[in-house]
């Protein structure tokens, strides 16, 4: 099965392997003018709508030293934190910036205003969340300004000269999805003004950790890491790996060895002693990816000797998403080891427990630093923990929204409440009201939600690689509905399944092939489709079905799209499939949408960006996928990964990207940033609340967002309060039809320019509707104007 590191870099990349982050950069220098610009912003708010109590992913806790109250926490893709009260209250602190994923955050010695913050995600569990190199702040936080290496991507850690803060090392990874030179150790010698590159392995080894001796700053050591993930390839271990040591400020450095193990290793993690700096421990994750053993020296690195470890399986058997093993600064027998679970020594590693008391903290464990006496602070992916008696007992001190949300909904049956999956904590319901108390009501990762609108008692949820539960009494109890599937189908991380807008009894999954279940909420699964992939050419996880959906106009019509670049509709539910790939890029598809006002209109959503390579991301057709419109207009060149028909009007669409919601009002000739306070983040699906007019933001960093529709719709609405009437297609490029009205009652139907201007039509009046040629008309934007018995009604609509 595959991860949600592979799955989500493989949505990045298809086809190409590589990921341009020059592009990346440009499109979020784009978003950050479009939300600069009246011409192209909303400029309304966004609320948040929760959660701050279901706690999300961090990588990094920094404390400062002369004011414990002061804390910094660096979120795996949500930006910085910043508390000055001891954790009752955070504030970010970094939204300003384009690259919002942290992996490490250094403090001046002797300046604690001084901040260096490495930006990209160090654990690199295949995540397409790099970084552009370092960022600093000379004022705690309130202002950051870019400060090199932005090559390197992802920076794992800076160690500042104490005798001379400008001179500074950082350990860099570099891009983890292709072989490259940017990687090692680099030191600046003026405040990281500028840099070079100190230690260099190999275009496949980057730097994951780094210490300086605080007595003897020209001695430090660095562990090297053999990695790189990409959609052909995941190198997690390899000879390089090893812990090498400088004595001369980085100008040469020596790989150590002396009781070292060698061979195939992987991540490797590395701390000091506080009170003798020749005291070293390092914790080996080998090529099972479970840990290999603990080290120690007691001469500055040139004897090891093996410790005791807490033993095999405490990595989970993805021990290279871990890394930190820590020491009391005042105690050399207190070590603190971050695993799946986080384990505490104080007999020097003789004897080892795992420190999960009352309060137990979330499981995978980053970082752990000390902040007095039996007082640690913990970042986890369910967010930060405090212990005060050693780790007997743990409170959770943080309500941030951090949370990286795959899918999300609402409850028809309770107005204003929400609901989605998160990463690794499971699937949770609440709203603002409740935006510290949502409740969790299925654990594991979580993915889509789905209620039953015709039974409030039925609720569905989902977890990883395709497990689908339902409950029958409103959330209590769930059971799994997916023995029916064959299990030995590839199937998608986020395996897509839908209700039939018509027949809730009846629903569609997706592995390779498309299942209906006639039968739901029973367990009564068939396939219904062919392999709609390429098959198996570069593994399993690569070549499945990421995306389905139903019409809602014609319940026989469906489409799904794959990993692989597919797209396939049906218009005799499931009997026989068409490929209407043609025409579309080859990259992963993230979404299908049958539109709800026009039958024969479907969309689809692309992820994958290049650099000055046009590449279209978002398509219509009008014709069920005979021939596809590109639609991307102006949007900024980053990856789609969801769009949302408006009903009652194709002219109304939003698309969620990985910086955020556009908007367009007149059917993609033209796309709006979508509010003025939404932090520059990945966006991974958009909803839609009928009942409160909201649209519905499910980010992949800092949790769900709401925007007012009804805001930017006044002007809509108030051209359509005379009188109601319905046009389609639109957009069309021959006719339209006007129904919805009595047509007889028509007196005058006529078609301006958006400038005013009248443009000669011809229309005929068949049965209940008005047939409108517009073949003569140059493609763009109208308005058709109704006029009936003095009074007039107003619709835009597109010709292409």
């Amino acid at each position: 099965m595959s991860s949600p590191g592979e799955w989500l870099i493989l949505q990045r990349n298809y086809p190409d392997f590589t990921t341009k982050e020059e592009a990346f950069k440009s499109a979020l220098g784009q978003t950050l003018a479009f939300r600069s610009s009246n011409a192209n912003n909303w400029n309304y708010a966004w609320t948040l709508e929760g959660p701050t109590n279901i706690g999300g992913r961090f990588n990094c806790i920094t404390l400062n030293p002369t004011n414990n109250a002061i804390m910094y926490a660096g979120s795996a893709s949500g930006g910085i934190f910043k508390t000055t009260d001891n954790g009752a209250y955070w504030n970010p602190v970094f939204d300003d910036q384009p690259w919002l994923s942290i992996s490490c955050i250094t403090l001046q010695p002797g300046n604690t205003d001084v901040i260096y913050a490495g930006t990209g995600d160090k654990n690199i569990s295949g995540t397409p969340f790099v970084g552009d190199g370092i960022y600093k702040s000379t004022d705690g936080g309130i202002t950051w300004n870019h400060s090199g290496l932005a090559s390197s991507r992802i920076i794992s850690e800076v160690v500042i000269d104490p005798t001379n803060t400008n001179i500074i090392y950082a350990a860099a990874m570099g891009t983890p999805f292709v072989k490259d030179n940017n990687r090692g150790v680099y030191k600046s010698v003026d405040g990281g003004a500028s840099w070079t590159q100190s230690l260099f392995v190999n275009d496949s080894t980057g730097a994951i950790d780094i210490l300086i001796n605080p007595q003897n700053t020209q001695i430090l050591y660095a562990a090297t890491w053999n990695r790189i993930r990409n959609n052909q390839r995941s190198l997690v271990y390899g000879p390089d790996a090893g812990i090498y040591k400088s004595t001369d400020g980085g100008a040469s450095w020596q790989i150590l060895g002396g009781g070292l193990p060698t061979g195939d290793i992987s991540r490797i993690g590395i701390t000091m002693s506080g009170t003798n700096p020749d005291k070293l421990w390092a914790v080996y994750v080998d090529n099972t990816l479970d840990i290999q053993g603990i080290y120690t020296t007691s001469d500055g690195g040139s004897n090891w000797a093996p410790i005791n470890n807490p033993g095999f399986g405490i990595m989970g058997g993805f021990g290279w998403y871990f890394g930190r093993i820590e020491v009391n600064p005042v105690n050399d027998n207190e070590l603190w080891l971050c695993a799946v679970d986080i384990y505490k020594s104080t007999d020097g590693g003789n004897t080892w427990n795992s420190s999960g008391g009352f309060g137990t903290p979330h499981a995978d464990k980053h970082d752990i630093i000390y902040k007095g006496n039996n007082n640690w602070i913990l970042a986890t992916d369910g967010g930060l923990y405090e212990t005060n008696d050693g780790g007997s007992s743990w409170s959770d001190i943080d309500l941030i929204a951090n949370n990286q949300f795959y899918r999300i909904t609402y409850n028809p049956h309770q107005s204003g409440l929400y609901a989605g999956g998160v990463q690794d904590n499971g699937s949770n319901v609440g709203n603002a009201t409740s935006i510290d108390n949502w409740q969790r009501i299925f654990g594991a990762d979580g993915f889509q939600m789905r209620y039953d609108p015709t039974d409030p008692d039925i609720v569905y949820a989902e977890y990883q690689n395709g497990g689908i539960v339902v409950s029958t009494d409103g959330g209590f109890s769930f059971m799994d509905i997916t023995q029916t599937i064959d299990p030995n189908d590839r199937r998608s991380w986020d395996m897509p399944y839908i209700l039939n807008p018509a027949n809730t009894q009846e629903m569609y999954t997706g592995t390779y092939r498309v299942y209906k279940n006639s039968g739901a909420p029973a367990d009564l699964w068939i396939d219904i489709s062919p392999d709609l992939t390429d098959g198996v050419i570069f593994g399993d996880r690569f070549h499945t079905i990421t995306a389905i959906d139903q019409s809602a106009i014609n319940n026989n019509h469906l489409s799904a799209g794959t990993s692989d670049g597919n797209v396939w509709i049906s218009t005799d539910d499931g009997v026989n499939w068409n490929n209407v790939t043609s025409g579309l890029p080859d990259r992963y598809v993230t979404s299908v949408h049958f539109s709800p006002n026009n039958q024969n209109t479907l969309y689809v959503t692309h992820s994958g960006y290049k650099d000055n390579d046009f590449i279209p991301h978002v398509h219509r057709s009008v014709n069920n996928g005979t021939t596809w419109t590109d639609i991307s207009s102006n949007l900024p060149q980053l990856a789609v990964n969801d769009i949302y028909i408006y009903p009652g009007n194709d002219s109304i669409l939003f698309v969620a990207t990985d910086a955020g919601v556009f908007g367009s009002t007149d059917a993609g000739v033209s796309w709006n940033n979508v509010g003025n306070n939404l932090p520059p983040v990945a966006v991974y699906d958009i909803d839609y609340d009928p009942v409160n007019h909201k649209l519905l933001a499910g980010t992949f960093a800092r949790s769900m967002w709401s925007f007012p529709v009804d805001s930017i719709l006044t002007d809509i609405r108030e051209e359509e309060n005379s009188f109601h009437f319905n046009i389609y297609p639109n957009p069309s490029s021959e006719f339209i039809y006007i129904s919805g009205i009595h047509i007889q009652d028509i007196d005058k139907i006529e078609l301006y320019t958006t400038d005013g201007k009248r443009m000669q039509i011809s229309s005929t009046k068949e049965n209940s509707t008005s047939k409108v040629n517009i073949k003569n008309i140059p493609s763009g934007n109208y308005f058709i104007t109704l006029r009936k018995n003095g009074k007039y009604s107003v619709k835009k609509f597109v010709k292409y």
